[in-house]
């Protein structure tokens, strides 16, 4: 890989770094389709940024109460964890692609337009609440097929907290929990051909970027602009995966 490709790398993950930063996904939910679009196959996308993903995570998961098994954790470890496994597994050995980026992209544009209504957003909070289990088991798919799980993760967590930092911290946990059974998946089955010195240079910027500029961005962002700037990033999300089917 040359040096020009490194530079462009080392500028996603700076900027998708901080976005994650803030609201605990944005490396996967912005970088998958990015280095697709580049021409990288997609096991060498999930080799290069996956490790970078699990480092934001975990510095979010310690530095916001750090690892406690609350109940939508354990429903976390026990609906998505084996649900994104299974369809990890499935994609690096089978190899086909799922196309299910159309279906995902509507729904989460359908949500940010719901987001915006108080009343019926209270409404949806109450359904995830009430059907936890099965939206859990559904992110697992479609992140372990797709690694398009960002955004309806966003919704579930969104939906069923209202302060900021319970957000980010419960996204945090659940996509550590999936970037490392993907990672771990990645690296027993397929060889993701990322050279050996991206795994130390990469996940070091994303870790430097939390510190310097996310947590910053973190803590000086309002509750309210949290909350809208939430529905933006699930809206925007959507259209991209609209704009790109």
């Amino acid at each position: 890989m040359g040096a020009d490709q490194q530079l462009v790398l080392s500028l996603i993950v700076v900027v998708l770094a901080a976005v994650q930063s803030v609201f605990g996904v944005g490396l996967l939910v912005f970088g998958t389709p990015t280095l697709l679009l580049l021409g990288y196959p997609f096991a060498q996308v999930l080799g290069l940024l996956l490790p970078c993903s699990l480092v934001i995570s975990v510095l979010q998961v310690l530095t916001s109460g750090g690892l406690t098994l609350e109940p939508i954790r354990r429903r976390m470890l026990m609906f998505t964890a084996p649900t994104v496994l299974a369809g990890t597994v499935f994609i690096l050995t089978v190899g086909t692609s799922v196309n299910i980026k159309t279906l995902v992209g509507i729904m989460l544009i359908v949500t940010a337009l719901l987001r915006v209504s108080a009343p019926v957003q209270q409404r949806m909070a109450t359904l995830v609440r009430r059907k936890q289990p099965a939206f859990l088991t559904g992110l697992g798919v479609v992140h372990g097929l797709s690694n398009l799980g960002g955004g309806i993760l966003t919704f579930i967590v969104g939906s069923s907290y209202d302060r900021k930092e319970d957000v980010r911290r419960h996204i945090a946990f659940c996509y550590g929990m999936m970037a490392a059974i993907q990672l771990a998946a990645l690296l027993i089955t397929t060889d993701p051909g990322v050279e050996p010195h991206l795994y130390a240079l990469l996940p070091t910027l994303a870790g430097v970027t939390y510190f310097g500029i996310g947590q910053r961005l973190f803590r000086s962002t309002g509750q309210s602009v949290y909350q809208w700037s939430l529905t933006g990033l699930i809206a925007g999300y959507g259209v991209l995966l609209l704009v790109r089917v």
